[in-house]
């Protein structure tokens, strides 16, 4: 039996990479679907996984089986690994007959320009003969923000205090890899991307994700829930805040057949605001719709993801956490699926919220629970659960209430001016189009 295995596996995700031969999946504790029996504990159920499972999620099985007592494994994995659900079963794998050893997510440009699949490496180790799970153990965590090359595989050169050029690459892999080894010594001197945290510190879905243990974000949420002792104030979730307030993302809209080039070419127009363009002051970006092209489907997905005045909507992909306020200009405008929606008809909370979201203590919430392989992403149940200081009496937050409200104030305005600006210029140069035809036909005659 192997005593040290070191291993990138290939990876498949939810692609069709996924491994669903049953004779295969059989043979795997993570090839059957894993759900809460009735004794209370998560664990394997009979059934196989029916759309089949990762690769990548047998590999951490099969590695951690061949393992001799006391061995380690090194394996480079999609950072999904670290916290979602679909790689719970490998994580539960790894803490029943395992100590976690360290959890380093890799820049997105590591294994650039061959794929972008974002990626992490775990170091295990497996639990030594007789030796029982259990205790509490530190964790070694880092976050690697530069590995020395593009996403075109060109290599990024450090410099000196002047600018100039030298011959090493600008890394942090190599930092990494020392601090690990203070670690392993007991003298390592945690910073804002490389600490430790404990076994005992992880939820009972075992996320892993370094970002979530991030010194700097779980201060801000230490300092959301101090606020809770004090009187009359509460540390509430956004989504129990007030009983109305919704907070969704629409159903996946595919528009493609609907989309024209040239706006005058539709029967029936109308603007599908991307997340680009609902942060543009005058939606740049915006595509163009001929909605009587719909079949059924499509006019149920447009009805869902209509957005309303007073809406609050969040990017959920790639950029997270951009906030924009849902202008009388936006009322009931057809907006893209990759935006959150926050929805209340209580306009003093709509303010609030709209103000409270754009904070450093909401984002830095958003960002602590980012997740994704490819590109980073925010779910609803991510926003529901954000902690929002909330006082008993109003009064307390009249002033934050009134900023937000003289913020959408200002983003009304501004609709309205961007609105006239445009058709003075368009009814503008439609009269100088006109004079230069009269004049360059007068010309004509007069020659």
């Amino acid at each position: 039996m192997p005593t040290i295995i070191f291993t990138n596996p290939p990876f498949a995700g939810v692609g069709d990479g996924r491994v669903t031969q049953e004779e295969t999946l059989r043979r795997f504790l993570v090839g059957h679907r894993w759900a809460v029996g009735s004794n209370g504990k998560y664990g394997p159920t009979k059934d196989l996984i029916g759309e089949g499972a990762p690769p990548e999620l047998l590999f951490v099985e099969r590695c951690i089986d061949w393992l001799a007592p006391g061995g380690r494994l090194g394996i480079v994995l999609p950072k999904s690994f670290l916290d979602t659900a679909t790689y719970r079963p490998g994580r539960e794998i790894i803490f029943s007959s395992c100590c976690l050893r360290a959890v380093i997510t890799l820049h997105k440009n590591t294994f650039q320009p061959h794929t972008g699949v974002r990626t992490c490496l775990l170091i295990v180790e497996k639990l030594k003969a007789g030796e029982q799970v259990g205790g509490d153990y530190p964790i070694f965590m880092a976050i690697s923000r530069k590995v020395g090359q593009d996403s075109e595989g060109v290599p990024i050169l450090k410099r000196d205090p002047t600018g100039t050029l030298l011959d090493d690459l600008d890394e942090d892999l190599s930092d990494i890899s020392a601090r690990f080894e203070d670690f392993r010594s007991g003298s390592l001197k945690p910073s804002g991307y490389v600490f430790s945290t404990s076994r005992s510190a992880l939820d009972e879905e075992l996320r892993i994700n370094p970002q979530l243990f991030l010194p700097h974000l779980n201060e801000t949420l230490e300092n959301i829930e101090r606020i809770d002792s004090l009187p009359g104030w509460s540390a509430v979730t956004m989504g129990q805040i007030a009983k109305d307030i919704k907070i969704f993302k629409g159903p996946r809209f595919k528009s493609e057949n609907l989309i024209v080039e040239h706006p005058e070419d539709a029967v029936n127009l109308e603007r599908y605001y991307t997340p680009s363009s609902m942060l543009q002051d005058k939606s740049d970006s915006v595509k163009y719709l001929d909605v009587s092209r719909v079949n059924a489907s499509q006019a149920a997905v447009i009805k869902a993801i209509r957005v309303k005045k007073g809406d609050i909507v969040i990017t959920r992909s790639g950029s997270i956490g951009r906030i924009a306020y849902v202008t009388a200009r936006f009322d009931g405008a057809i907006v893209s699926d990759d935006l959150i929606r926050v929805r209340t008809e209580d306009l003093d909370l709509q303010h609030y919220l709209f103000a409270y979201l754009q904070s450093q203590s909401a984002q830095d919430q958003m960002l602590r629970n980012e997740y994704g392989a490819i590109q980073q992403h925010l779910e609803p149940i991510h926003v529901r659960n954000l902690l929002v200081p909330w006082p008993e009496n109003r009064s307390d937050v009249a002033d934050m209430i009134a900023a937000g409200r003289r913020l959408v104030e200002a983003r009304e305005a501004m609709d309205a001016r961007n609105t006239e600006a445009s058709a003075a210029l368009g009814s503008g140069i439609k009269a100088l189009v006109e004079a230069a035809k009269l004049a360059t036909h007068a010309g004509d005659q007069t020659s």
